[in-house]
């Protein structure tokens, strides 16, 4: 092979060059995508025993809402149940489960009552729940302090702490099947 000005490259440094830029292209198109959960940090309380506690916050829209351990809202599907989750796939890439290693036992903060446990889902992982509730992050809430999720399609709700509802209207999008406006 020729380059300008007549000096010539060599073909062994080509082929590797190809196949590196193959394998980069095949695994960027792959159309398998896998479910992105967001592990919760947990503290260790004994040798074999792991917990891991919720936390809460008010926010300006909502009112007072459970958060995970990283201060980001948490989120409950209502077409899930506390026996099984409809939020799995492209779902679960959307809102990703809070889950947690298995054996671990989840706290609520000071001041919260309910009923926090887990879960088991499809793919094995050990989610945690609320009130019966399963619990998800929402890819859209980049930061703690934050409620893009609430409303969305009508299904997805942050889980309030108050005992009553909070006011306002849930904001929500109209791409249909509840899955965060991409369409499940």
């Amino acid at each position: 092979m020729l380059q300008k000005g007549g000096r010539r490259r060599h073909p062994l440094l080509i082929v590797p060059l190809v196949a590196v830029a193959g394998i980069a292209a095949a695994a960027c198109g792959s159309s398998q995508s896998s479910p992105t959960t967001t592990k919760a940090s947990s503290a260790s309380t004994g040798a074999a025993a792991q917990s891991l506690r919720l936390e809460s916050s008010t926010l300006p829209s909502v009112g007072s809402v459970l958060t995970g351990p990283n201060g980001r809202t948490l989120y409950y599907f209502t077409t899930d149940t506390s026996g099984a989750t409809s939020c799995t796939g492209q779902c679960a890439v959307v809102w990703p489960p809070l889950v947690v290693p298995s054996g671990t036992t989840p706290t609520l903060p000071s001041g919260v009552s309910g009923n926090v446990s887990t879960a088991s889902r499809p793919d094995g992982t050990t989610q945690v729940t609320y009130q019966g509730h399963r619990l998800y992050y929402f890819e859209g809430d980049t930061a703690a302090g934050t409620d893009k999720g609430q409303g969305v399609d009508g299904t997805w709700f942050v889980l309030s702490t108050s005992a009553s509802t909070p006011k306002g209207t849930p904001t929500s999008t109209t791409s249909g099947g509840g899955g965060g406006g991409v369409g499940f």
